[in-house]
């Protein structure tokens, strides 16, 4: 990670988003911000609702409701494909915990790539704290990724 010697030195939280997502709301930004500083956890992952996801990876969370994963859609079961609540890539990180899970992520997937989304099963399975908010908006729910998605942020006229 080209980064490591720099967050080496960071003791706060390491905001990590996606460079897909133009209608980034600063306001759901300011609520995982805020409830970092509330009450820490190793990983804190925004999500939303979206009533077709295909294309994005899924929350897996226990029955209690305690997130224990992101399954990328190649990589899930038709059961975890029916699951509406999704990634869109806003992440707060305590930065060691975000350094150290980055040495077990693993290309061990159907596309053969190194997932950032392994990070809360990575973290879970050491015992650390990670949580799932619903926090972002319907329209943090659009990315660009084809000449469609495009369209529809543009249709979308999100302020």
């Amino acid at each position: 990670m080209v980064c490591r010697e720099h967050l080496a030195r960071h003791h706060g939280p390491v905001l990590v988003v996606a460079g897909d997502s133009p209608t980034m709301q600063s306001r759901s930004v300011a609520a995982l911000l805020a409830e970092f500083h509330r009450r820490p956890a190793a990983w804190i992952l925004g999500t939303a609702c979206k009533e077709d996801p295909t294309g994005l990876g899924r929350v897996i969370r226990d029955p209690q409701g305690n997130l224990q994963a992101i399954v990328e859609e190649k990589d899930a079961t038709e059961a975890e494909r029916r699951i509406t609540e999704v990634n869109m890539s806003y992440y707060v990180f305590r930065c060691q915990d975000l350094l150290d899970s980055l040495d077990h992520v693993r290309a061990d997937n159907s596309q053969g790539e190194y997932y950032l989304t392994d990070c809360p099963g990575i973290l879970v399975s050491e015992g650390k704290e990670v949580r799932a908010l619903n926090v972002l908006q319907p329209c943090e729910a659009l990315s660009i990724n084809t000449a469609e998605e495009l369209a529809a942020v543009e249709a979308a006229n999100v302020q």
